[in-house]
């Protein structure tokens, strides 16, 4: 393979592995924004004295889900961000 081969593929994975991570990760960050909206609502309906307290149950289940789902696909798109580090770098060295 020729250095701008491997330079390309280094890229191609690069961006691949960005891709996974983003759409990976976003799943579980909406999740702990459920969570925190969750709480927020809590804390509102404490304060209002004349409204009635309002309860939010679940969110864990969201999250532990989303966590789950997260961790594998995180750790797919780091082992392509780094497949295209070793690409890249062996592009230079060759």
């Amino acid at each position: 393979m020729t250095p701008t081969t491997l330079n390309i593929i280094g890229l191609v994975s690069n961006i691949l592995g960005t891709i996974i991570l983003a759409f990976s990760l976003s799943g579980y960050i909406s999740s702990l924004r459920l969570a925190i909206d969750a709480h927020e609502l809590f804390i509102i309906s404490l304060n209002h004295p004349t409204k009635p307290i309002v309860q939010v149950t679940g969110t864990n289940v969201h999250m532990n889900r989303d966590k789950k789902k997260s961790t594998i696909f995180s750790w797919f798109g780091v082992l392509f961000i780094v497949l295209g580090f070793v690409f890249q770098l062996l592009s230079y060295l060759i």
